[in-house]
């Protein structure tokens, strides 16, 4: 395997038996930048800059309120309110009071977190693509995979033309890996909703206890919380 510092992560995860590796690229992507967020990033003049013009989202500040680190979190905070601050200019044209309050609405959901954690899923679904064109010992490994959630899916189908002339083939080896794999993922739903049937309350489990959580995180993501 040709591993380097672009693919590692994807050879790891995918080498794991998860419900997304994807989603677990994504935590480990996530967790550094909060990290960094606390740390280096705090005092590099770029990133406050960015910072004060993104700020963190609600999701993100949550955490970070968990971790050490607060003086620079609320070093990062104070400049961007100071940022907002500026921008609270009284007017009495209808349309302009309009337009500033969708922009501080808009202001509320924007994180430089949530920015730089989509350029690098993008970045990271374009290499797997990459990655099976260029190793063709990945196939198997792709395959060995319980697949994607829907999201992580689709992002994957966007980027498959980094497959150049392998991307029908990979194409058609994702859509088998989600629909068989979603289709066993239903299977074990619904027979966490018949288990939880009165009739049914001495049958084994059959491995399908945390289905319910299972197909939350296929529906949606695996989300560092």
């Amino acid at each position: 395997m040709n591993y380097h510092i672009g693919n590692l992560l994807i050879y790891q995860e995918f080498n794991n038996k998860c419900e997304c590796p994807l989603c677990q690229i994504r935590k480990i992507v996530e967790n550094r930048l909060i990290e960094q967020y606390l740390n280096e990033k705090a005092m590099e003049p770029s990133s406050r800059k960015r910072v004060n013009e993104k700020g963190f989202c609600f999701d993100h500040s949550k955490i970070m309120l968990t971790r050490e680190g607060k003086l620079s979190l609320a070093l990062q905070n104070a400049t961007r309110m100071e940022t907002l601050i500026e921008n609270i200019k009284p007017f009495k044209d209808k349309k302009q009071i309009m337009k500033e309050g969708l922009f501080f609405i808009e202001q509320s959901k924007t994180c430089v977190i949530c920015d730089e954690v989509s350029l690098m899923m993008d970045n990271y679904a374009k290499t797997v693509a990459q990655t099976f064109y260029n190793e063709p010992k990945f196939k198997n490994i792709l395959q060995s995979t319980k697949g994607f959630c829907f999201e992580h899916f689709g992002l994957l189908l966007i980027y498959s033309d980094e497959g150049k002339n392998r991307q029908q083939e990979y194409v058609d080896i994702l859509y088998n890996l989600q629909k068989e794999n979603m289709a066993k993922s239903l299977s074990d739903l619904e027979w966490f909703c018949d288990k939880n049937d009165y009739r049914n309350v001495n049958a084994p489990w059959k491995g399908c206890e945390n289905a319910l959580e299972r197909s939350v995180q296929r529906l949606h993501k695996d989300e560092l919380k």
